[in-house]
C-alpha cells in the first residue's frame, strides 16, 4: 500500500483537508507532508506544520495519491516552477484538489480538457492570464453557489475537485478513491 502525499504552502487551509486526513489516519494510511523547504509552514488557521519532506525528496513510486489544500493566497505556489514540476509527477495517480488548489493542476496541464470545480471566479482567472481554453470546463465559485452540484465535488477519472464549503464530501470522496469506504454520516451528512 503506497502513501499519500500532501503538499502544503504558506497560508494553506487546514480545515479543507481535515476530513480526508482524519479518515486516512484512522484507516492506517501513511501520509507524508511535503513543502518547498523543511521550514515550518503556517496555515490559514494559525497552526504551524513541520513538513516531513521537501518537494525535492519525492520518490514517486512510494505514493499513490496527492492531496492539495486551498490557501488564502496561492500565487507563490502557482508561480513556482519547481512546485508545478512536483505536481506533474502525480499525473495519472489519484489527486484531490480543493478550493483554489485546482489552479495548480491547471498550471501543471493536468486538468486540460477536464471538468473541475474551483473556489474562485472565472473573470479573475482570465485577468490573471489564463485562457478560455484553460477554463472551458471549470465550475467557478459563483456557479457552485448558484447551481450547486448535489455530490459536492466533480470527479473526473482519477481527480476530484471541490470548493471549501464542500470539504466534508470532498474528503470522503478522496478517501473512497483510495479504497476507504465510509458513511457520510460519519461526519454529520
Amino acid at each position: 500500500m503506497n502513501k499519500i502525499a500532501v503538499l502544503i504552502y504558506d497560508q494553506f487551509c487546514y480545515f479543507e483537508i481535515s476530513v480526508a486526513l482524519e479518515t486516512l489516519v484512522l484507516n492506517g494510511r501513511r501520509i507524508d507532508v511535503f513543502a518547498k523547504t523543511k521550514d515550518i509552514v503556517k496555515c490559514e488557521e494559525g497552526l504551524k506544520v513541520l513538513p516531513d519532506q521537501t518537494i525535492y525528496d519525492l520518490n514517486i513510486e512510494r505514493y499513490d495519491s496527492l492531496l492539495l489544500p486551498g490557501a488564502v493566497d496561492i500565487r507563490s505556489a502557482v508561480e513556482d516552477h519547481e512546485i508545478i514540476e512536483f505536481i506533474k509527477k502525480f499525473e495519472g495517480k489519484i489527486i484531490g484538489a480543493i478550493s483554489i488548489a485546482p489552479i495548480l493542476l491547471v498550471r501543471a496541464g493536468i486538468l486540460n480538457g477536464k471538468a473541475f470545480m474551483i473556489g474562485t471566479d472565472k473573470e479573475g482567472l482570465l485577468q490573471e492570464g489564463y485562457s478560455e481554453a484553460d477554463l472551458k470546463y471549470m465550475m467557478d465559485w459563483n456557479n457552485c453557489i448558484t447551481n450547486p452540484i448535489e455530490e459536492g465535488y466533480i470527479l473526473n477519472d482519477n481527480i476530484v475537485t471541490s470548493v471549501s464549503f464542500e470539504f466534508i464530501r470532498f474528503g470522503i470522496q478522496f478517501c473512497n478513491m483510495l479504497g476507504i469506504e465510509m458513511s457520510p454520516k460519519s461526519f454529520g451528512l
